[in-house]
């Protein structure tokens, strides 16, 4: 047996052993990471908010937030704004946020991700040590699922829809990391 297919016969079985239903610590981490993605949106200016090509009523909400002053009732607003952001194409998001990152910084993640697809576990420690907002798990499925799709020769538009999940997902684990440093 060639080592490729030794390869692939291992993430194959990786892949499987991976539950395909998120825990439900999981779940509370993509729900804050939705709120805190809602923040930074919330942060822009309201031309930029109208520019955005989102649906009208998570523009509305965003708009809105500038009334609430009182703690508690924006903090359910921003529950409401992340529960919307559901319903978003997250590259759309990711992309009217990634100019506040930088292109130094924007580079310093794509070399993660190459890094993630060539290390595999040992990088994914590694990017969850350095950026606290990052699930492993979470992270781990996407670079398992990138890995599955070049491996098998998937077809060129699952390869690219599983690369840009685990980008948007990087994006947004670094825009939340830095914002609370």
């Amino acid at each position: 047996m060639s080592h490729k297919s030794a390869s692939r016969k291992t993430i194959e079985e990786e892949w499987e052993a991976l539950d395909g239903r998120p825990s439900k610590t999981e779940q509370k981490k993509a729900v804050q990471r939705f709120a805190a993605l809602g923040e930074q949106l919330a942060s822009l200016s309201a031309n930029q908010i109208k520019k955005l090509p989102i649906d009208e009523v998570l523009k509305d909400a965003l708009l809105q937030l500038s009334q609430i002053t009182a703690f508690e009732a924006r903090r359910r607003h921003f529950q409401r704004i992340g529960k919307l952001l559901r319903n978003e194409d997250e590259s759309v998001l990711m992309a009217a946020l990634s100019p506040r990152q930088g292109a130094k910084k924007q580079a310093q993640l794509m070399r993660w991700i190459d890094r993630l697809m060539e290390q595999g576990d040992q990088a994914v420690n590694d990017f969850v040590r350095q950026y606290h907002a990052a699930e492993r798990h979470t992270l781990r499925q996407h670079v398992l699922r990138l890995q599955r799709d070049l491996a098998q020769n998937s077809d060129e538009s699952s390869q690219q829809q599983s690369r840009q999940k685990l980008v948007n997902y990087i994006q947004q684990v670094a825009l939340l990391s830095d914002e609370s440093k």
